[in-house]
């Protein structure tokens, strides 16, 4: 059965409500009715209306006052009101609408003008009822979604967490065992074994070597995928030393490729803050890379420069140049095809982690002439 629509009658003349009542009843309304003001607030608080007729002319309590009463009331004020009144001034009108009335009807009224303004009221209201449901399930939903959200936020910062955990302890693991066999390989190195003997150990300190470098890299990764910019440690550092240190170390690969770095310094600023551990590992990977990919008897170009108060650290080679679509600050921590060694991906990765804990940033690319790039922005921070 269908739901009727309920309306509250309020006028303290019975004609006038019985009246009212038989044409409402006629039409399909659920009808109550008080004959007084204060009867009218009784009966809103127990029952509740879709519509109130309210006259305005009644004793103890006049229509504007029962209507002020009304809107006041959060379980009631969302009622639409539609005054009956013989009064027709303006003043009166005007009042009415400050009440909180939506609409007036005057004495002796019109029985289709009441009903259509009766329905189109109730219309009105059913419609808002409808939209705040549907707000309310909205929000609901919202919050439902949020809060799973959250929860599947948060197993991903756990999985995250539980990920670099698993790196770090991998990585303490395989350097414990590889520790023994360096050393052991060194020792043997040192003996006369043979050539086809030396060759064998030359081959695995090198594959050792490779094994060890990448448990670095990796507790490195984890270190920065755990903490962030917190792994880094910034001190009043000379970048000019850091940079004569990792030409030094790279010496060895250096003349074994016959390459030749090409040293060009335009700045005064050489102290700036850094983690010289951090920076130096970037740097050293970024050139030992260049060596690795440049032909043999060529030239590396490093350039250190400044613009617009940043350092500018730029590295560039005559060799083969980057893949396409190879953006180092775009490559996961495992990319399988870089202008890298036999780790692929994870020295540029590890490198774009450095620098953007540096608040700098890291750029590459291929040179129009040949050969690959990539530059270095730091931030520059003079000192006293």
């Amino acid at each position: 059965m269908e739901k009727k629509d309920k309306i509250l009658i309020v006028d303290d003349n019975a004609k006038n409500i019985q009246i009212l009542a038989s044409l409402l009843a006629e039409n399909n309304y659920d009808i109550e009715y008080a004959l007084s003001g204060v009867a009218a607030l009784k009966l809103l608080a127990t029952v509740s209306f879709d519509l109130i007729l309210l006259d305005i002319m009644m004793p103890e309590m006049d229509g504007f006052e029962v209507c002020k009463r009304i809107k006041k009331d959060p379980d009631s004020k969302e009622i639409p009101v539609i005054f009956l009144t013989a009064k027709t001034d303006s003043e009166s009108m005007q009042k009415a609408f400050e009440e909180g009335g939506l609409d007036y009807v005057n004495k002796p009224f019109n029985s289709n003008e009441l009903l259509a303004r009766v329905k189109t009221h109730i219309d009105l209201k059913a419609s808002k009822d409808k939209l705040k449901s549907v707000n309310r399930w909205l929000e609901e939903k919202v919050e439902e979604r949020t809060a799973a959200l959250k929860i599947a936020h948060q197993k991903l910062l756990e999985l995250d967490s539980a990920k670099s955990q698993f790196l770090q302890i991998i990585s303490h693991e395989i350097r414990t065992p590889l520790n023994a066999i360096l050393g052991s390989l060194t020792i043997l190195k040192e003996e006369d074994v043979g050539e086809e003997a030396y060759e064998f150990i030359e081959m695995l300190d090198n594959s050792a070597t490779r094994l060890e470098n990448f448990s670095y890299k990796a507790l490195d990764i984890s270190q920065f995928h755990l903490y962030g910019k917190k792994v880094v440690r910034l001190k009043n550092t000379s970048l000019l030393r850091i940079i004569a240190k990792i030409i030094s170390d790279l010496d060895t690969e250096r003349k074994a490729k016959g390459v030749q770095i090409k040293l060009s310094i335009n700045t005064d600023i050489d102290m700036i803050y850094i983690d010289a551990e951090f920076l130096y590992k970037a740097i050293y990977n970024i050139l030992h890379n260049a060596i690795n990919h440049s032909p043999k008897a060529s030239i590396i170009q490093f350039n250190i420069s400044d613009e617009q108060n940043q350092i500018v650290i730029e590295v560039l080679d005559q060799g083969k140049g980057f893949e396409e679509g190879v953006v180092i600050k775009n490559i996961t921590s495992f990319e399988s095809k870089n202008h890298v060694d036999s780790n692929p991906g994870l020295s540029l990765f590890l490198c774009n982690q450095i620098i953007t804990a540096h608040d700098g940033t890291i750029e590459n690319g291929n040179n129009l002439n040949g050969g690959a790039f990539v530059r270095i922005y730091l931030p520059m921070q003079k000192t006293n």
